[in-house]
């Protein structure tokens, strides 16, 4: 076992030769070959033992062709189609996974041609990677910038060749850890007879999530953990610790439900509305907070900027990525303060349909020459801007920064950090419901205040839905899995300051 373990960690081409000579057929050789190394590699520590590729990977720093990766990474594009190619040649030599192609044998005996999938794949760069660079000055040079959603930052990106029927299920946005040999391919995209690396994939398995402490069971222990977490977050709005709710609520929100409609359950899209020339780093702390985030400033300019990439779009048969092609589950920051005075030109037009589609829908437009079709989502907007954004979104909170608040001086250290991403990924992916009981008490609540307010103007049918939502993601937030009593209170009080905070908008004189 140790053996063989070594051979597919050095010298992989000679185990899957090794397997074919021992059952020379091609019927269902690739399970066979993906069946052995996930065996070999059960174990993490084996898996440990496989050179990672990362985003500061470069042609230059890989490492030689025929070695055995791993490549955590995130599917850009799935129209790459399929090749055929020969996989055995003279002597029963197997010309699959990385060993050279095509030396000898007859290339027009079918029975030895079989056929993989192609896909590119990008670098999946996390939020601490993105924090950790910008502490540094050094860059990675970053090839294939059209293929990343974010161009500007190192990246690293490849063709992924797929054996067997494993890429039938991969789609685009989805996030998986490829093993396989290292190789190159020729660059379909340049008339040139350049080559880029290319993956031949043995295991396609599902990313592995960053190891982080438990959640405290106690109930105390859990609120004061909560507690800490929005002073933390209170931090970079000025010490609103309401906002900070609102803002805790967003990071937690994840589509649960999809309707026949369209209509997407579970998300919350939230609009932070701040005082003029007020600064923030919430971008910052959220990015210390969960696994994917990134932040898209925007203006007038930038919308118009026909090098502006906000969806995907398809060119000279390679699909080009967009900022908002992103893995599900990533926090996106939307600054729109940077949007004043001007007009917005027929591309700035068709960027910001694309930013308030994905944001109401959760749905990402895919261009291409003669149509367009939209894939679904799964990302945590959050909008900055003066006043309320131009982007319609579910929640508008108008941030009111305490008179007497101070930026805390002592950020959280790591071992508090991994606690606050280890609540809020709980909270994100843990079951719910709603017991039958809690339907009354929502019911009377809601009649209640409609009766309360003037013309039963208060609580529209609009309104429950989304009290609805958010009291879900406060009882999600306090480590509960149904909802409460106290919970949908809780977030009655929450959402009654929250439309305190709304300006007044004057009545029109009849």
């Amino acid at each position: 076992m140790l053996a063989d373990l070594d051979l597919a960690l050095k010298r992989p081409a000679e185990l899957v030769q090794r397997l074919y000579a021992e059952d020379p057929s091609l019927d269902g050789f690739e399970k066979r070959v993906a069946e052995t190394f996930s065996q070999l590699l059960s174990d993490d520590n084996a898996v440990q033992q496989i050179p990672a590729l990362t985003f500061l990977t470069t042609p230059s720093t890989l490492p030689p062709s025929g070695s055995l990766v791993r490549f955590r990474a995130m599917v850009q594009d799935t129209g790459m189609g399929s090749e055929l190619y020969q996989a055995i040649g003279e002597g029963n030599e197997v010309f699959m996974y990385g060993a050279e192609e095509g030396i000898g044998g007859n290339p027009e005996d079918y029975s030895k041609l079989k056929e993989r999938q192609l896909f590119y794949v990008v670098n999946l760069q996390s939020s601490v990677d993105r924090l950790s660079l910008s502490a540094s000055s050094s860059s990675a040079p970053a090839p294939a910038a059209s293929k990343n959603p974010n161009p500007a930052e190192p990246h690293f990106g490849l063709v992924a060749k797929v054996y067997g029927d494993s890429g039938e299920s991969l789609k685009t946005t989805d996030v998986c850890e490829f093993v396989g040999v290292l190789g190159e391919t020729s660059d379909t995209a340049s008339s040139s007879t350049s080559t880029v690396p290319a993956l031949h994939v043995i295991l396609t398995r599902p990313a592995s999530k960053p190891t982080l402490p438990a959640t405290p069971t106690e109930k105390e222990a859990r609120e004061a953990l909560r507690k800490e977490l929005v002073a933390y977050l209170a931090d970079s709005l000025g010490g609103d610790s309401d906002a900070a709710e609102w803002v805790l609520l967003a990071l937690v929100a994840r589509i649960h439900t999809r309707h026949a409609t369209g209509m997407a359950l579970g998300s919350l899209s939230l609009n932070l509305a701040l005082p003029d020339s007020f600064t923030t780093t919430l971008s910052r702390t959220i990015a210390t907070l969960v696994p994917t985030s990134t932040t898209l400033d925007l203006s007038i300019a930038s919308l118009n900027d026909k090098n502006t990439r906000l969806a995907p779009r398809s060119r000279d048969e390679s699909l080009e990525s967009g900022r908002l092609q992103l893995a599900s589950g990533t926090a996106v920051v939307l600054d729109l303060r940077g949007i004043g005075e001007g007009k917005l030109e027929d591309t700035g037009v068709r960027n910001l349909r694309h930013v308030a589609t994905t944001v109401a829908q959760q749905k990402l437009s895919y261009e291409f020459p003669f149509s367009s079709f939209e894939l679904e989502t799964d990302l945590n907007f959050i909008l900055l801007s003066e006043g309320k954004a131009i982007v319609p979104v579910e929640c508008v909170v108008y941030v009111k920064p305490a008179t007497d608040s101070k930026a805390s001086t002592s950020q959280p250290d790591k071992a508090k950090l991994n606690q606050f991403r280890s609540f809020i990924s709980a909270a994100k992916y843990s079951t719910f419901d709603i017991p039958e009981g809690m339907s009354e008490v929502i019911q009377s609540d809601f009649v209640e205040r409609r009766q309360a307010s003037h013309g039963g103007e208060g609580m529209s049918q609009d309104d429950l839905l989304f009290r609805m939502t958010a009291a879900r993601l406060m009882a999600l937030s306090y480590g509960e899995k149904e909802l409460s009593k106290e919970a949908w209170m809780r977030t009655a009080e929450l959402d009654d300051r929250r439309k305190e905070r709304m300006p007044v908008v004057p009545q029109q004189q009849k």
